[in-house]
């Protein structure tokens, strides 16, 4: 059995460091920008609250929704050296195995992101709420904690452990989908994955709806008000997170072998 068959750390953190040395300025530059552009749409959005209706709240739902548009635009072009062929076969013939590859870009592009993205938030929240506070003294609530919105978040009435582990695996599938697409096409990678899925949607949604017409499901009424086994709301959470848990699990099946694809 050859040695570099086998799952290696060692290996694995030579490559992270053999990226860092490699990126370090686009990583850089692309962080630097990224809180650039943070800190302008914080002022833009806290401007059209008037600055003195911003609250730790909006800070978080604006967390939220930066967090997964900019996690599917990072995620969304994974495997970047499979873009060009030279980048390709220099990338193939590096000494690290394919299990080795495939942790390095999902820890890379998605854990990491999941761990700094909202630290690099918090970072640039706090350091715009003083400078705006500075000039607009009206913006009391300019401090920003993420320990505090994800309390709230997480300890709502309606968010029992069901429900915080099928929001989890949402949240995994937003990023899965576009990482085995960016695995999966070379050229364009993001704008293919989301091309394949408005039309896999669309043939779902035009199925669905013939199959309703069809089979006249509008007027029909169970007598135990039931789908299968689920009988409430539990269940159906249930039944979704263990749903969403397999397609996660096939996505990153198809990410693994088209990774092995390539190398073969």
């Amino acid at each position: 059995m050859e040695t570099n068959t086998i799952f290696s750390f060692q290996r694995l953190l030579l490559l992270f460091k053999q990226s860092l040395i490699i990126n370090k300025k686009m990583i850089g530059i692309t962080v630097a920008g990224f809180a650039g552009l943070l800190f302008i749409v914080l002022i833009i959005m806290q401007s059209a609250a008037n600055f003195n209706n911003w609250s730790n709240q909006d800070s978080m739902a604006t967390l939220i929704f930066i967090f997964f548009q900019m996690g599917i635009l990072y995620a969304g072009y994974s495997f970047p050296v499979f873009r060009t062929k030279e980048k390709s076969m220099t990338y193939l013939m590096l000494p690290v195995n394919a299990s080795e590859k495939f942790v390095f870009e999902l820890l890379s592009r998605i854990v990491l992101f999941v761990v700094l993205m909202p630290f690099i938030y918090w970072v640039v929240a706090n350091l715009e709420g003083v400078v705006v506070n500075y000039f607009k003294p009206e913006l009391v609530n300019y401090k920003f904690s993420f320990s505090e919105g994800w309390s709230m978040l997480m300890n709502h009435e309606k968010f029992d452990a069901i429900a915080k582990y099928s929001m989890f695996q949402g949240m995994l599938l937003v990023f899965l989908v576009v990482f085995a697409g960016a695995s999966t096409f070379s050229k364009s990678p993001l704008l293919k994955t989301l091309f394949t899925l408005s039309v896999i949607f669309a043939a779902f949604g035009l199925y669905s709806f013939l199959l309703v017409k069809g089979f006249d499901i509008e007027n029909y009424h169970p007598a135990h008000n039931r789908v299968l086994f689920v009988n409430n709301e539990r269940d159906g959470l249930t039944v979704l997170a263990i749903g969403v848990t397999l397609i996660n699990l096939c996505l990153l099946a198809i990410a693994w072998f088209r990774l092995k694809e390539k190398e073969a």
